[in-house]
C-alpha cells in the first residue's frame, strides 16, 4: 500500500501517464493538474498525495454558491 508522502517510482510514472519519455510525462502531469517537480534529468517527480488529490481538483472545489462574510459589518 502506497504512503501519500511517498514519491512515485519512475515505472509507476510511466504507468499512470503512458509515456516512457520525460518531457512527455511532465506534459501529461501538467494537463491533469498534477503537481511535480523536474529533476534535473527532467524527469519529473511527485507523490501520491498529490497525484490523488490534484491541484486542478482543489480549485474546482470552491464554489460561489457557499455563504460569504460581511466584512462591510467590520466597520
Amino acid at each position: 500500500m502506497n504512503n501519500d508522502t511517498d514519491i512515485i517510482s519512475e515505472s509507476d510514472i510511466e504507468k499512470l501517464t503512458g509515456y516512457k519519455i520525460p518531457s512527455k510525462q511532465c506534459e501529461s502531469l501538467r494537463e491533469a493538474g498534477i503537481f511535480f517537480i523536474t529533476r534535473r534529468d527532467g524527469r519529473p517527480r511527485t507523490t501520491w498525495a498529490h497525484f490523488n488529490n490534484p491541484l486542478s481538483h482543489r480549485q474546482k472545489s470552491m464554489d460561489g454558491n457557499e455563504p460569504q462574510p460581511d466584512f462591510g459589518a467590520l466597520d
